[in-house]
């Protein structure tokens, strides 16, 4: 294998040193084209621990107390439509706002 020896590291790598420079510039040239077509716009698109993050919370702040919950679900649309965000933001809004009318409109018929 040539990355046990350097000796043979530093011949593999002089040799293909070409291709190496090739593919750097194929992968720049991708990633231009890339960000030109979608400005403003992060590479990575997250994980479902991200999307999951705020909707737990938004249940716990749901159960704790339904109004805040209402204003949270109703901050986060808000933000969504300001910021031009992509349609997680706009689902976790609505499922926490959701959760917030549901809690509440549970304690009241609890309450009658």
């Amino acid at each position: 294998m040539p990355y046990k020896d350097p000796q043979m590291k530093m011949e593999w790598e002089w040799q293909h040193r070409s291709q190496r420079l090739a593919r750097r510039r194929e992968l720049r040239q991708i990633e231009a084209a890339w960000n030109e077509a979608h400005p403003g716009v992060p590479r990575s698109a997250g994980t479902v621990a991200n999307f999951l993050i705020p909707l737990a919370a938004g249940a716990v702040l749901a159960t704790y107390d339904p109004k805040l919950a209402i204003g949270a679900g109703a901050l986060t649309l808000l933000l969504a439509n300001a910021y031009k965000k992509d349609w997680r933001w706009w689902i976790a809004g609505v499922l926490i706002l959701a959760l917030g009318l549901l809690f509440q409109w549970n304690k009241k018929s609890v309450k009658q």
